[in-house]
């Protein structure tokens, strides 16, 4: 018994100095080195647009915040450290959600950075209760491009660029490209003047030259654009007054290539105007004022022979109602290619352009920046190809605005070889055009997009077309507003929006398509005629 008591008492002592070894049994000393948050596990680029990033990452379990380090110009070194941004945990909401912390998934946004700029960032957590922070986890990228550019008008001598005056530079440079070569003619500064319009305006160039323009904020290159001047480098140039023949002084031309030079603000009763034989490109050219385009009060031009172009650049074209077919294409006195560029034109009670004869071998109709009103109102549609078995090429429609159209906008007898209207805003609240477009044969190729169909259209049902183009005419990426009723041609694939145009656009019948204030519309920015973004 004296044993078996003893063996007892002994294993009680064990269990005792066991016990009371195990209350320290895991308070082993820490290197300080390694007293930290863990990483996080994910840190990823979500999105980058040219002055702003958005950067997913995962939870930090015991985090409070977490901090985001940007460097400029090098790649993960962090010698530049440009921008740095704290964000608390408890302000953060989760863009995925996971049973733990670290499972959750979060985005955020961060401004204020240069296009077309290096940039690393790297993040870590931190506890600001323990001061226990995480190692960091880097990433590198490249802003791209910035464009705060909104336009240019240019002049025959001259232009003037258009930017966001809310978005801060300190100087615009013209040049020229010359065998692969930017050469730099002229830099200008921005004062506070200029920076609040958001336009500067440049003269000395030469007519019908292309020029390419940057505008910087300091070193950072904040966007890029080219504009061609009016009117053309070759040939001879002839400045028009209000009261001017203008039928004679073509005649008493000799260059094969002339320039119409008119004055903004003034008006010209020109009438019908036939360009004569000799003369193979022709521009109508006119200077903006004070935001005022020169008026021709011209009721038709005319052609003596073939011509290889016309342009009509920057003027309005105001018939008065009183020819139908502003320009006629019959026999051989054809153009190869026309262009109306940055130009009103209204008051054509039938055709714009008309071709009706079979030996017209056309290149290319160009509509771009240009506002239409009341044309086609007795009918035939804007352009009218008449004749099924002439050549045509391209019919290209841009960036315009074109209202209070009657019947339809194009009636296209042979089948072309393109068809693009992109950009375009088309409304009728007086008219009602029953059809859209006339298109006899499929051309070869056709893109219809980014285009705004408002309006009530006089109160009538609007076919897409004057058949069932469905198979091969699309209209993704295009809006209809709430107002404008569809007949049995569908807009295949366009969108109808919930508000009416009234709802939409600020005063859409006096020809202000601005989308309101406060107004949400997926096709902001993207889709209408660009004047009006």
């Amino acid at each position: 018994m004296k044993k078996i008591s003893k063996l007892i008492l002994g294993i009680c002592a064990i269990i005792g100095m066991t016990t009371a070894c195990s209350e320290d049994v895991n308070n082993w000393p820490v290197d300080p080195s390694y007293d930290r948050l863990f990483r996080t596990t994910h840190f990823n680029i979500v999105e980058t647009k040219p002055t702003t990033i958005t950067l997913g990452f995962n939870g930090v379990t015991d985090a409070t915040k977490y901090v985001f380090e940007f460097s400029l110009g090098d790649s993960l070194l962090f010698n530049n450290i440009v921008k740095t941004e704290e964000v608390k945990a408890d302000t953060l909401t989760a863009y995925s959600s996971g049973k733990f912390v670290v499972q959750n998934e979060y985005r955020k946004l961060f401004e204020e950075l240069n296009g077309t700029s290096r940039y690393s960032v790297r993040m870590k957590a931190v506890n600001e209760n323990t001061g226990a922070e995480s190692d960091y986890y880097c990433l590198y990228f490249k802003t791209p491009a910035e464009q705060i550019f909104t336009g240019a008008v240019p002049g025959i001598k001259d232009a003037t660029l258009n930017f966001e005056s809310d978005k801060t530079a300190t100087e615009v440079r013209i040049g020229q490209v010359v065998k692969g070569d930017t050469i730099w003619l002229e830099t200008k500064s921005i004062n506070a003047t200029i920076q609040a319009n958001g336009e500067i305006y440049f003269d000395g160039l030469n007519p019908g030259t292309t020029y390419i323009a940057q505008i910087m904020n300091g070193e950072f290159l904040r966007g890029t654009y080219s504009f061609t001047t009016l009117g053309s480098a070759l040939g001879t140039a002839i400045t028009v007054n209000p009261g001017d023949d203008v039928n004679a002084l073509l005649s008493e031309n000799v260059d094969s290539i002339v320039t119409l030079i008119f004055t903004g603000g003034q008006t010209y009763e020109i009438g019908g105007v036939t360009i004569p034989e000799g003369i193979n490109r022709i521009y109508f050219s006119g200077s903006v004022v004070n935001g005022n385009k020169a008026k021709l009060m011209m009721k038709s031009a005319a052609l003596s022979q073939k011509m290889n172009a016309l342009y009509f650049q920057y003027v309005e074209i105001d018939d008065d109602n009183q020819n139908g077919f502003w320009m006629m294409i019959s026999g051989s006195n054809y153009f190869e290619n026309i262009t109306f560029d940055g130009c009103t034109i209204r008051n054509i009670p039938n055709c714009l352009i008309y071709v009706g004869t079979s030996e017209a071998v056309i290149n290319s109709i160009t509509v771009n920046n240009c506002i239409v009103n009341r044309c086609s109102t007795s009918g035939w549609g804007v352009i009218n190809i008449g004749k099924g078995d002439c050549k045509l090429g391209s019919i290209t429609l841009t960036n315009s605005t074109i209202c209070e159209i009657g019947d339809q906008l194009m009636d296209i007898r042979p089948a072309a070889e393109m068809i693009t209207i992109d950009k375009c805003i088309f409304c009728n609240f007086e008219i009602n055009m029953p059809k859209w477009i006339r298109i006899n044969k499929q051309p070869s190729e056709i893109y219809v997009t980014n285009n705004i169909f408002a309006g009530n259209n006089g109160g009538g049902k609007l076919n897409s077309g004057y058949g069932d183009y469905s198979s091969w005419l699309d209209f993704s990426g295009c809006y209809l507003t709430a107002d404008l009723v569809q007949n049995t041609k569908k807009f295949t694939n366009a969108l109808q929006i919930e508000l009416t145009t009234e709802e939409l656009f600020v005063d859409p019948k006096n020809g202000d398509f601005h989308v309101k204030d406060g107004v949400t519309f997926a096709g902001k920015g993207k889709a209408g005629d660009p004047r009006w973004w």
